[in-house]
C-alpha cells in the first residue's frame, strides 16, 4: 500500500507565539483544518494525488492572511508560518477588490484592509466599487439593493435584485416573507406605501435593503458575478458571500461620518480557556438626517452581534451566532402642514445561526459541514394625510356577486394606510465531502442539500373602511388582510458536485462539475452547473462556465390580497344621508397563484487572465438569459349590470326599481405572472499595473460593457373608450405586440493606489468615466393583431383593415421610437486618504466628486435640463484600537 504524505506546520505570531484555532486550507486539493492550542495543525494526502505543490491559505481574524505555494520536494520536518496584524504599514497590502477563483472564475473578493479603505456605512457602498458599478457618496436615505450583469429597467431590475442571494455566515438571508406591499390587484407589483416627496422604503418583490447591513464586523466578502456552484440554491442572478471569524481581538472603536449621517461602532474579541476557543461582540449604531436643518427625514439603525467559536473535539469547529438589528425610515409629521401628513418604516429582526464543521477522515466521508439559521422580524409600515374634500360613498362587504347598499361618510378625516408583518425564515444545509480516486485522478465529491422556510405571522393589512386613504380607486376599496392565516413557503434542494483535474498538454485542466435538483412552489427545476479552468503557463489561464439556476416565488407573489371590484350602479347624495342612496355590485376574486413557476437564469460566461512581471490583465465574458421573471399584468373583466331609477322623497329614503336595461363595463385587474424575459450581454476588462516602486503607486482599471434586452412575453392588451362599449361596438379590447426595451452601458473604473508604508498612509485616487449609456423602446406596432369581445372571446385580425366597423376604431397613434442617451461622455473623481499612526489609531477621509465638476445638460427640444453629477461630499472615519 502506498504510504501517505504527512505535513505538519506551525502558526504563530510576529512574537512566536502560537496562534490556534487557525484556518489552515490546501486550497488546490481543498482539504482544510484549524490549528490547535499550540498552533500545530497537519494533513495526511495519499501519494497517489500525484501532487507536485501545495497550495497553502492561512487566516485568522485581525491576521493578515497568508498564501504560499511549497513544492513537494521542499518539504520540511515542520512548517513554520509567521502571521502579522493587518495594518497600513505592512509592504504588501491589498487595499482594492480583486479578482479570484474562489467559488466561481469570476469572483470579486474584498478581504478586511479593502472593506476598511471603503469607509462604507453600508454594504452598498462597498459594493459600488464593483465594475459597472458608479461610485457616489452614502444614501442612506432611500433603500439599496444590488443588481449584476443585468442593464434591465422597472420589473427586470427587481427580478435581477430578488435573484441575487445574501449569505452571511454560511446561511442566505432571505426577503421571501416580505409583504409590505399595496394591493397588487389595484397598484401591481412592485408598488409600496411612501411619501410622496421621498418615495417609498420598503423592498417587496425584490432582494434585501442591503442599507440594513454594516461591515465593521466583516472579515470578506465575495461578490459572484457569474455561475455560482451547485450547493448554492434559490438564486438566478449571483451572490453575495459575507464570511465573518471569531478570535482575539483588541477593542476597536470606529466612527464616520458624511453629510447628515453618523455611524459608531466598537467591538472586541476575547480569547476563551482552552478549547472554549473565542467570542466576540459588537454593536453598530447609525443615524442619518436626510437635510440636518429640519430633520424631517431620519433613517435610524441600530444592530448588535454576538459570536461564538468553539473547538471541543479535534476537527470540529462550532459558530454560533446571534444577530439583532432595528431600523426605521421616519418621514416626520410637519406641524405647519395641513394635511399632517407622515409615514414611516420599521423593522426589527432576531437572528440565530450555527454552524458546524467537522473533519472525520474516514475512507467514506472526509467531512461534514451543517449550518441552521432562524429569523424572526417585525415589520410595519404607515402612512396618513388629512383629506378635505366631498362626501364619499364606501363600499366594504365581503361578498361576491350581490348588489347592496353602501353608505356615505364625511370628506374629512385623517386617512391611514397600515401593514404590519411579522416575517419568519428558517435555513437549513447540510454536506458531506468524501475522495474517490479513479487511477490516479482525485474526485473530491461533494453531496447535500438545502431547505427553506418562509411565513408571515403579522396582522397584515390594517384597514378601517371609515378612514380610507384610496376610496374607490381603480373601482376598488381596500379590505383587512391577515397574513397569519396564509400558507407557508416550503422550498428545499439537494445537490451533488464532482472536482478534480487532468493533465492536458502538460497543464493543469481543473473540472467543477454540479448538478441540483430544487422543489420551489411544489415544482421541481434540474439544475446543471458547470466549470472549468485551463492553466496554459503559469502566467496565462483559460475558464469557462455554464449554468441553470432558478429563484422561488415570494410570498407577496404567491399570495396577494383578494381582488374586490366595486360598481356603483347609483349613487345620489342630496346632503342628508337619510334621502340618499348608493347602490353598489361587489365581486370578490381570490388569486390563484399556485401554478407561479420559479424563475430562471442560463449563464455562460468565459474568462482569461495573464499575469506578467509588469502587469496583471484579465478578459470575461458573458451570456445571460433570464426567464419567466415575476411579471405585473393586467387582465380585464366584463360585466353587464342593470340599472335602476331613482325618485327623490324629502325626509325620508329614496325610490329605487330596476328600469329593464342594462350598462356594459370593464375593469382592469393587475396580476402576477411569469412573462418578464430577457437576454444581457457583457464584456469586463482589467488592467493593473505593477507597483512604481518610485513612487509606490500601483495604477488599475476596469472596463465594463453590458448590454439587455427585454420584454414582457404577453401581448399589450387596451381597451377601447367606454364611448365605443355604449355605442355596442363589438371588438372591446384591441390586442397588440408586446413592447421591447434595451439598455446598454459602457464606463470604467481608474484607481491609483500609493502606499508607503513606513508612514502607514495610503492615497486612493479614483475615477468613474462613463462613456455612454443608451436607452430605446424598439418598434411597437399600434395596430391590432387581436380583439376580445365583451365575453372575452379573442378574435383574430389577419391583416387590420380601418374601415371594418367591428374593429377599425383600434387603431393606437402611431408614435417614434423612444429613445434617449448620454449626450457626453464624463467623469466624477473621487479621492481616499488613510493614515495609521502605531498601528492602533486610524484616520481616514474621502471625497466624492472632490473636484467639485458639475455636469449639466440642457435639451433645446423639450427645455429640461439633466444633472449628471453630484456636489462634493466629504466624509471621515476614526478607528481606534485599544
Amino acid at each position: 500500500m502506498a504510504q501517505n504524505i504527512n505535513l505538519r506546520g506551525r502558526v504563530v505570531d510576529e512574537k512566536n507565539q502560537p496562534i490556534p484555532f487557525a484556518i489552515v486550507n490546501l486550497t488546490n486539493i481543498e482539504r482544510y483544518t484549524y490549528t490547535d492550542t499550540l498552533g500545530m495543525f497537519s494533513f495526511s494526502i495519499p501519494s497517489k494525488t500525484h501532487i507536485t505543490d501545495f497550495e497553502f491559505k492561512i487566516s485568522y481574524v485581525g491576521k493578515k492572511a497568508i498564501e504560499a505555494k511549497i513544492p513537494l520536494g521542499n518539504l520540511s520536518s515542520q512548517l513554520i508560518f509567521k502571521m502579522v496584524d493587518l495594518s497600513l504599514t505592512l509592504k504588501d497590502v491589498e487595499v482594492n477588490q480583486v479578482r479570484k477563483t474562489q467559488n466561481s472564475n469570476s469572483s470579486i473578493v474584498f478581504d478586511r484592509q479593502a472593506l476598511e479603505q471603503t469607509q462604507a456605512f453600508s454594504l452598498t457602498d462597498v459594493l459600488n466599487n464593483l465594475p459597472g458599478k458608479k461610485l457616489v457618496a452614502p444614501d442612506l436615505q432611500n433603500p439599496q439593493t444590488i443588481t449584476l450583469r443585468s442593464e434591465a429597467k422597472g420589473l427586470q431590475s427587481l427580478n435581477n435584485s430578488l435573484g441575487i442571494a445574501i449569505i452571511i455566515d454560511d446561511i442566505q438571508q432571505s426577503n421571501n416573507a416580505n409583504m409590505q406591499n399595496r394591493n397588487v390587484s389595484k397598484w401591481g407589483v412592485g408598488s409600496n406605501i411612501g411619501s410622496a416627496t421621498y418615495g417609498t422604503f420598503d423592498v417587496p418583490f425584490s432582494g434585501l435593503d442591503i442599507r440594513d447591513i454594516p461591515v465593521d464586523n466583516i472579515e470578506s466578502i465575495e461578490v459572484i458575478q457569474g455561475v455560482a456552484p451547485a450547493k448554492y440554491g434559490d438564486l438566478t442572478d449571483g451572490a453575495v458571500i459575507i464570511n465573518r471569524q471569531a478570535g482575539k481581538l483588541p477593542y476597536q472603536f470606529s466612527t464616520r461620518i458624511n453629510g447628515g449621517s453618523t455611524n459608531f461602532s466598537i467591538s472586541k474579541g476575547y480569547k476563551l480557556d482552552n478549547k472554549w476557543g473565542a467570542i466576540n461582540v459588537g454593536t453598530n449604531y447609525l443615524k442619518s438626517n436626510e437635510n440636518p436643518s429640519d430633520k424631517t427625514k431620519v433613517y435610524d439603525r441600530v444592530s448588535g452581534n454576538i459570536m461564538w467559536t468553539s473547538y471541543f473535539l479535534k476537527g470540529l469547529k462550532n459558530t454560533l451566532s446571534i444577530d439583532y438589528s432595528y431600523k426605521i425610515d421616519n418621514v416626520k409629521q410637519d406641524p405647519d402642514d395641513g394635511t399632517e401628513l407622515m409615514t414611516y418604516s420599521k423593522g426589527r429582526n432576531l437572528s440565530v445561526s450555527n454552524r458546524t464543521s467537522l473533519n472525520i477522515n474516514h475512507n467514506i466521508i472526509k467531512s461534514l459541514n451543517a449550518s441552521l439559521g432562524y429569523s424572526s422580524g417585525y415589520q410595519e409600515t404607515y402612512n396618513q394625510r388629512y383629506l378635505n374634500g366631498a362626501t364619499k360613498g364606501i363600499t366594504d362587504k365581503d361578498t361576491s356577486g350581490v348588489i347592496y347598499e353602501g353608505y356615505y361618510i364625511p370628506g374629512n378625516y385623517l386617512a391611514v394606510e397600515h401593514i404590519s408583518g411579522k416575517p419568519l425564515n428558517f435555513n437549513g444545509n447540510i454536506s458531506l465531502a468524501n475522495e474517490i480516486y479513479t487511477g490516479g485522478l482525485l474526485h473530491q465529491i461533494s453531496i447535500g442539500g438545502n431547505a427553506y422556510y418562509s411565513r408571515n405571522a403579522g396582522m397584515g393589512v390594517i384597514v378601517d373602511p371609515t378612514k380610507p386613504r384610496w376610496a374607490n380607486t381603480a373601482y376598488q376599496n381596500d379590505r383587512p388582510y391577515d397574513f397569519e392565516s396564509l400558507p407557508n413557503i416550503v422550498n428545499y434542494g439537494v445537490y451533488v458536485q464532482d472536482n478534480f483535474k487532468v493533465r492536458f498538454f502538460k497543464r493543469d485542466l481543473s473540472f467543477n462539475l454540479g448538478l441540483r435538483y430544487d422543489i420551489q412552489n411544489e415544482q421541481g427545476n434540474i439544475q446543471p452547473r458547470l466549470s472549468a479552468n485551463y492553466k496554459l503557463s503559469n502566467d496565462i489561464e483559460f475558464n469557462t462556465a455554464y449554468g441553470i439556476s432558478t429563484k422561488g416565488p415570494t410570498l407577496a407573489h404567491r399570495y396577494p390580497a383578494p381582488t374586490y371590484i366595486d360598481l356603483i350602479l347609483l349613487n345620489k347624495y342630496t346632503g342628508y344621508v337619510d334621502e340618499s342612496i348608493l347602490l353598489v355590485y361587489t365581486d370578490r376574486i381570490i388569486p390563484d397563484n399556485t401554478n407561479l413557476k420559479s424563475s430562471q437564469s442560463n449563464q455562460f460566461e468565459f474568462g482569461f487572465r495573464m499575469k506578467k512581471p509588469l502587469f496583471n490583465t484579465s478578459l470575461f465574458g458573458y451570456f445571460k438569459s433570464n426567464t419567466n421573471g415575476f411579471s405585473n399584468n393586467t387582465v380585464y373583466k366584463t360585466y353587464v349590470l342593470p340599472q335602476y331609477d331613482y325618485t327623490y322623497v324629502q325626509g325620508s329614503r329614496p325610490i329605487v326599481k330596476p328600469n329593464g336595461t342594462y350598462s356594459r363595463r370593464y375593469v382592469g385587474i393587475n396580476t402576477v405572472g411569469n412573462d418578464l424575459n430577457s437576454k444581457n450581454y457583457g464584456l469586463e476588462w482589467g488592467l493593473a499595473l505593477k507597483k512604481i516602486e518610485a513612487i509606490q503607486t500601483i495604477f488599475n482599471i476596469n472596463t465594463s460593457f453590458n448590454y439587455s434586452i427585454y420584454h414582457n412575453s404577453t401581448q399589450r392588451v387596451v381597451p377601447t373608450s367606454q364611448n365605443n362599449i355604449d355605442l355596442g361596438k363589438v371588438a372591446w379590447f384591441g390586442i397588440y405586440p408586446a413592447n421591447e426595451y434595451y439598455d446598454w452601458t459602457l464606463m470604467s473604473k481608474f484607481s491609483s493606489t500609493t502606499h508607503i508604508p513606513k508612514l502607514g498612509f495610503v492615497i486612493n485616487l479614483l475615477a468613474d468615466i462613463s462613456w455612454q449609456t443608451i436607452s430605446k423602446t424598439l418598434s411597437d406596432s399600434y395596430l391590432p393583431i387581436a380583439y376580445y369581445d365583451i365575453d372575452m372571446v379573442r378574435h383574430e385580425i389577419p391583416s387590420f383593415d380601418r374601415n371594418n366597423p367591428e374593429y377599425g376604431y383600434l387603431s393606437l397613434t402611431s408614435a417614434a421610437n423612444s429613445k434617449t442617451k448620454l449626450p457626453f461622455s464624463y467623469v466624477n473623481m473621487s479621492i481616499r486618504i488613510s493614515k495609521e499612526i502605531k498601528q492602533n489609531l486610524r484616520l481616514s477621509v474621502n471625497a466624492y466628486n472632490f473636484l467639485n465638476v458639475r455636469y449639466r445638460y440642457y435639451n433645446p427640444d423639450t427645455g429640461n435640463v439633466t444633472i449628471y453629477s453630484y456636489p462634493t461630499s466629504v466624509g471621515a472615519e476614526l478607528s481606534i484600537k485599544f
